[in-house]
């Protein structure tokens, strides 16, 4: 076998362990979603039970002020018994007795209906507990599976040069998938719940219009409150999706618009220091910096539990380089490897790869941590 022959046998290998990985994280994803369906499918039966309890609740109560009022007239009718005709003690009887079988049954189904919900409760919590558990499988898995994948990766390369923009574009391929179904997950988790959760509102609020003013102004108030929620959700994710101010405004203050957001959500000081800021020569260098700027920022907000960060920005005619450097709690870098996939380092460092730049991460724990990185201020060639 000849060494063109090896390397056709090796990709043909390499391409199927790919395969099989991609098919295991879509198959686990599915899984993923099925639970958290269903979940979801649970808390809107929840949010109709209660609905339902609370209607209940209200006829046993409006029952039983029925029946005291009925003992009150056989009492009275019982006190002057001569004086009264027998079809109107008769009546009087039957009505007693059928305010009295209407509030046996009332009751009744008010016990099923509460042991039902607490039932479906219990399950839901266990579903909750199962899907927790399943987002912190799919982090170790995404995690082990990048590592198993770089190193392939690596193998081929090493194999042939000639691979090496294939590789490279099989990477931003898998990145931009990545994106797109932490996208549909943010919308899903988010603004989608939110309005199903308005649906539910609003039947509520058509239910309870005749019977509880207070009770409806208490969940048009709630409602309002979602779609602020809403709308501050969907004004993120397309923020995130595009940072038009980038465009607009420029890099450094659409940093500081970032900046400004996470301080104002978390309780973390960031300092941005500019020691120059000279025009960025192409858009691609511009949003590349931006990208892991914001990137190094997420992972402290995610991971570092730090509560003081400092970013400095050095923007001259050769190059653009910056440090984002936090107070958190560190990690061991000697398991950056498998550390990277969770943490999006590896998406940071092909970006960086792209423009002929470097990004370094220093960290150890209990020291915080370092993201160092630099790119040659320049034209970049991205037609193909």
């Amino acid at each position: 076998m000849n060494g063109e022959e090896m390397f056709v046998n090796f990709n043909e290998v390499f391409n199927k362990v790919i395969d099989t990985i991609k098919n295991s994280q879509n198959e686990v994803l599915s899984m993923y979603e099925s639970v958290h369906n269903e979940c979801e499918k649970m808390r809107i039966d929840l949010e109709n039970f209660r609905i339902r309890v609370k209607v209940l609740i209200d006829e046993v109560e409006y029952l039983e002020k029925e029946e005291k009022n009925s003992k009150q007239r056989l009492a009275s009718i019982s006190k002057n018994f001569h004086n009264q005709t027998e079809e109107k003690i008769r009546q009087a009887y039957e009505d007693a007795k059928g305010i009295q079988v209407k509030l046996t049954l009332k009751r009744e189904e008010e016990k099923n209906i509460i042991k039902s919900r607490n039932d479906l409760e219990i399950r839901l919590k266990k579903m909750n507990d199962i899907l927790e558990k399943g987002e912190l499988y799919m982090s170790k898995m995404k995690s082990v599976v990048d590592f198993l994948m770089g190193d392939l990766e690596n193998v081929s390369q090493k194999m042939s040069s000639l691979e090496g923009k294939a590789q490279i574009g099989m990477k931003i391929i898998k990145s931009q998938e990545e994106e797109r179904r932490r996208i549909v997950r943010d919308i899903h988790d988010g603004p989608a719940q939110s309005m199903a959760s308005l649906v539910i509102k609003s039947e509520i609020m058509s239910r309870l219009l005749d019977k509880d003013i207070q009770l409806s102004r208490d969940e048009l108030k709630n409602i309002k409150k979602i779609l602020r929620n809403t709308l501050r959700d969907l004004r993120r994710i397309m923020y995130d999706l595009s940072p038009t101010s980038l465009d607009d405004l420029g890099l450094v203050p659409t940093i500081e618009r970032a900046i400004s957001d996470i301080e104002y959500e978390k309780d973390i000081s960031i300092d941005l220091i500019v020691l120059n800021d000279t025009k960025i020569m192409h858009p691609l260098v511009r949003i590349t910096t931006f990208r892991v700027i914001q990137e190094s920022l997420n992972n402290i907000c995610k991971h570092s539990k730090a509560s003081n960060v400092k970013i400095k920005l050095d923007i001259n005619e050769k190059r653009v380089a910056g440090l984002v450097e936090d107070n958190g709690i560190g990690f061991n870098v000697d398991y950056n490897n498998i550390i990277e996939g969770s943490l999006g380092v590896g998406f940071m460092r092909e970006r960086a790869s792209l423009l002929d730049g470097q990004l370094k991460i220093d960290s150890k724990i209990g020291e915080g941590t370092k993201v160092i990185f630099a790119f040659p201020n320049k034209e970049v060639n991205d037609e193909g």
